[in-house]
């Protein structure tokens, strides 16, 4: 019975602990999970197999076609011809055809070289995707994970105010109970405290939002529980490159430039498609084998079967299609001409990015090295009134502003520290890799 009691201990304590277990969560294993489990990556990955496919499908045309083809007939009913007044059949109770032929193109103009360079293009085109794919998420990942450690900040900074607040209120109502403060001091000092109650459950239900919106998009079950562990390091200030040589980096790393270039070279390919049906003429080598048997049983011999074998060399030439070439071939330039301004267009955009990115980087650094200063003299001034107050020196209202003070700094501080943290992911995909 001991061991039994035991036993139901462990298994309980197990239970609660397994309960209590939370999942320990920092930006590196939020980047893992979102590429683990994002659908839109899980999408381009499969984009892959399709450009595989492609590429089979290109060279395909240029390998033989072969086939086999085999019938056989029953003659219910055999039709007969009458020549000079007699019966002679066409035929006989059983037929049948058994036909092997290979047909290899030797030339069809180009078509086939530039059908098998556009498969390869797409492949290529593929890659990139994924890696357009993997930059989204990955800066997603990052994004969500540092709002919800924003979240978190604003949370312990109101919890710290109202922690103030409590401390305040309980010096005034000693203070009271001695005949040191009015009655209207002790009022304010409650309600200053039941004020922030509002805020603290607000900032609470901020954190359990910002917890589930991760948690969703990392792919893990809304109910479990996750601590974030932010790195204190990544908001060191790092001296940034030149613009150029950032603006340089991303034109030769981002994957929407290579795309942009690899759909060029396609429309230029797709140019000599079209022209292949106009200018140049289709070679192609054709060859048959035929057995063939014809008897009144099912039992053939060499007598009821007879054997073909057929050779040919095919040419076309395109005369005249009623305007379809030119017309295929107007449209492929025109696609061209567009992807032409697409690539334009892109580097625009990229050097664009790569600007603003680089701007709010500055930024944010500014900014988060002011408000690291204005942190410290924020709580120099609180411990300092606080002194002054238990003192009988300052007034309650000294405390108050004070109080105000350090939990506004403390909350630009998170601000800040967000941005920063936001604005090097920002140039970190701007760039397409890691800031040297």
């Amino acid at each position: 019975m001991r061991r039994i009691i035991v036993k139901m201990i462990l298994l309980w304590s197990l239970m609660v602990a397994l309960s209590m277990a939370q999942t320990v969560l920092t930006v590196d294993k939020a980047r893992d999970l979102a590429l683990e489990y994002n659908r839109q990556y899980l999408s381009a990955e499969k984009e892959l197999d399709r450009a595989h496919g492609e590429i089979i499908s290109a060279r395909s045309g240029a390998l033989p076609d072969i086939s086999l083809s085999g019938r056989y007939t029953r003659n219910i009913k055999i039709p007969e011809l009458f020549i000079a007044g007699e019966k002679i059949p066409l035929g006989l109770d059983n037929e049948f055809d058994l036909s092997l032929s290979i047909s290899q193109p030797l030339y069809v103009g180009g078509k086939v070289g530039a059908a098998l360079k556009i498969a390869k293009y797409y492949e290529h085109y593929s890659h990139e995707k994924l890696r357009e794919a993997k930059s989204t998420v990955v800066f997603s990942a990052e994004s969500i994970f540092y709002a919800a450690v924003l979240a978190e900040s604003n949370l312990e900074v109101v919890q710290k105010a109202f922690d103030q607040l409590s401390y305040n209120l309980d010096v005034v109502e000693k203070n009271y109970k001695q005949g040191m403060v009015s009655e209207y001091e002790r009022l304010r000092a409650r309600v200053e405290k039941a004020n922030l109650e509002p805020q603290l459950i607000a900032a609470q239900s901020d954190v359990n939002l910002a917890q589930k919106r991760l948690k969703s998009f990392l792919g893990l079950p809304l109910e479990e529980k996750v601590t974030l562990a932010a790195d204190l390091s990544d908001t060191a200030v790092v001296d940034l490159p030149a613009l150029d040589s950032l603006i340089s980096a991303a034109l030769g790393n981002r994957p929407e430039m290579a795309e942009a270039e690899l759909e060029k070279n396609v429309y230029d390919k797709a140019i000599r498609i079209a022209k292949g049906g106009w200018l140049y003429p289709v070679l192609s080598l054709n060859t048959t084998y035929d057995v063939t048997g014809s008897s009144n049983s099912l039992r053939w011999d060499a007598q009821s079967i007879a054997k073909s074998w057929t050779a040919s060399m095919i040419i076309s030439v395109p005369l005249f299609d009623g305007g379809k070439t030119i017309g295929e071939v107007r449209k492929s330039r025109v696609d061209y001409y567009q992807a032409t301004l697409k690539v334009q267009q892109a580097k625009d955009d990229i050097r664009l990015e790569v600007e603003q990115a680089y701007d709010n980087i500055n930024m944010s650094k500014k900014a988060l090295d002011t408000q690291r200063e204005t942190i410290a003299q924020a709580e120099e001034g609180m411990r300092i009134a606080n002194i002054r107050y238990q003192s009988g020196v300052g007034t309650q209202l000294e405390v108050l502003s004070a109080q105000t003070a350090l939990t506004d700094a403390r909350t630009n501080l998170a601000r800040a520290t967000y941005n920063y943290r936001l604005a090097k992911s920002a140039l970190k995909k701007a760039i397409g890799g890691e800031i040297n």
